[in-house]
């Protein structure tokens, strides 16, 4: 449980710290609570987006998954982000895809380094 609770601190220091530094508009509105919910949320979107996708896919989803060397998953990633900024726009500003990209691509490795 601890391991779970360090790692959605540590992706909020990264949606805190490293988004402003993709784009200047790619932040964060308010505190660091409301960065402890965007990653909560972005958590449970990108888990039932990924499901969605493998049920969508007949289980080739993981195949595909695999066989993109996790581009697809990145491009989820991105998705999810976008999906959070229209959901919560008073929480997070997404300017563009490419940063919503770059952004997933952070978060993702904020989440691998946890996993180590």
């Amino acid at each position: 449980m601890i391991h779970f609770i360090v790692s959605i601190l540590l992706q909020a220091i990264v949606v805190l710290f490293v988004f402003p530094w993709i784009h200047s508009d790619f932040r964060v509105k308010g505190d660091a609570t409301n960065a402890i919910w965007i990653v909560i949320g972005f958590i449970v979107l990108n888990w039932i987006v990924r499901w969605l996708f493998v049920i969508s896919t007949l289980g080739l989803g993981w195949l595909l998954y695999y066989l993109s060397l996790g581009l697809l998953g990145l491009l989820a990633n991105a998705i999810v982000l976008i999906l959070l900024s229209r959901m919560f726009p008073n929480l997070l500003g997404v300017p563009s895809f490419s940063a919503a990209f770059w952004g997933g691509l952070c978060l993702s490795l904020a989440s691998l380094l946890m996993r180590r």
